[in-house]
Parts: C-alpha cells; structure tokens; sequence
C-alpha cells in the first residue's frame, strides 16, 4: 500500500494503478480501496474511460457487500452519466440503491437516475425516482432542486396545466431560496404555453429583478407584448364593421 501511494504521490499513474488494483489478500479491506482507486487513476489522470469502466465494474463485482463495492458502482453511473450513455448509468445507480437503500449516495443516485430517464424522454419515471428520493429524504436540502426537477418533467412532456402548478407550489414554498426566481419563470413560461398572455407579462415583470440572467426574462417580456400587439391588432381588426354595403347598388 505505501508503495502504491508513493507512485501516486509523484504522479506515476500507470505503475500506480496497477499497483493498487493488485493489492495482496493480505491487505484486508485495503484491497477494495485499492481496487476503487485504481479506477479513479484510469478516468481522471489517465483518461482512459474503458478502462476505468472494466475496473470499477470489477471492483463492484468482487467487493459487491462492502462500502469499496457499493463506491465503485456510484462511479460506474457517473462515467455511463458523463459517457451520456443514460440506460447504463440508470442500471449501475439501481443497483447501488439495491444495495445500500439508505446509503451515503442514495441522495445522489436517485437524483442522477431521474434526470437519466429525463433524458430518455421518459418523464413519469424521472419522477417516480424524484419523488422517492424526496420521500426517503423528507429533510433533504436537495428538495428544492428535485422540486424543480419535477415541476420542469411536466413541462418537457408537454403538460403546462401540470407545470404551472408544481412550479407554483415550489416557489410560494420557498420564497427566499435561490429556486424561486426560476421556479417563477417557469410559471410564467407554463401561463404563456396556456395562451394567459398577460397573467404571463406580469409574472416575468415581477421576477426580472431577481433572476439569475434578467436579459432572457427581457426577451420573454419583449416576445409577450409582440403577441399582445398583434393580438390587439386582429381583435381590433375583427370589430370593424364591413362597410362595403355601401357601395352596392
């Protein structure tokens, strides 16, 4: 072990590596240590993805009931995650819940788990794992952000009537969090897709001052009374009587 943290020290990653992921039986549970850092050596320093995928699938598999096992399939997620390969990160964080339900990255996992199936378009089951998360950790100081997650699922599918309510609820809840400006716009994006035009105007009126980039609160704005404009424009249109009676003969 000494020998490997002294490749590591002075950056020789390839003897390091293998010098940790062959750590003898007698190292006791430095060995799925080992195994796991091995796997960070090949992803970051290294850079080789395949290899750090073959290395923490191993270290999940021979340490599977020990925290070393448990540590290596969170990383698994993270690499399918970053790798945008979505239905192998969900597998690997699945399975990590499996195993330790109340784990230090179940949080995690269930959060990265839900936006992978976002990205698959898959919705509803992004929101089952949020709202799981969100119901093994009733006092989590994520809850704000999986809030938001959900509310904007509703929006992705296409559901306005859903959206405005769940980004309603999440910002009247949170007033003061740092969600609330975006939990607004969401709203008022949600009222502008229902056709509530000035409802919509007011509500990005109200949170320009306080979103994180007023300038897209401003092109909203500038959007809506274009609309209303020539929304006037037809029902003005509209009322004026047809005169043309007048010249018939």
């Amino acid at each position: 072990m000494r020998a490997a943290d002294r490749l590591y020290r002075t950056q020789n990653w390839e003897e390091a590596a293998t010098a940790y992921a062959a750590l003898p039986a007698g190292s006791g549970d430095w060995r799925g240590y080992g195994a796991w850092r091995a796997g960070v050596i090949y992803r970051d320093p290294l850079g080789d993805r395949s290899r750090a995928k073959e290395q923490f699938s191993s270290c999940a598999k021979e340490f599977e009931d020990g925290d070393w096992g448990y540590s290596c399939l969170v990383e698994l997620g993270d690499l399918a995650r970053d790798g945008a390969d979505p239905r192998a990160s969900i597998d690997a964080y699945r399975r990590a819940i499996e195993l330790r339900p109340m784990g230090q990255w179940t949080e995690h996992c269930l959060m990265e788990s839900g936006r992978a199936y976002g990205a698959l378009g898959e919705h509803e089951q992004a929101r089952s794992d949020w709202s799981e998360l969100l119901a093994r950790f009733s006092r989590s100081a994520r809850a704000p952000e999986v809030e938001l997650a959900i509310a904007r699922s509703w929006d992705l599918e296409g559901n306005p009537k859903e959206a405005r309510r769940a980004f309603r609820t999440l910002y009247r809840k949170n007033p003061k969090h740092s969600i609330a400006p975006l939990a607004m716009f969401g709203e008022a994006e949600a009222l502008e897709q229902l056709g509530e035009l000035d409802e919509a105007l007011a509500l990005y009126e109200r949170v320009r001052a306080a979103h994180p980039n007023p300038r897209a609160v401003d092109l909203k704005i500038e959007s809506i009374r274009d609309r209303q404009e020539r929304r006037d424009v037809e029902n003005h249109a509209s009322e004026v009587p047809d005169s043309g009676h007048l010249y018939r003969r």
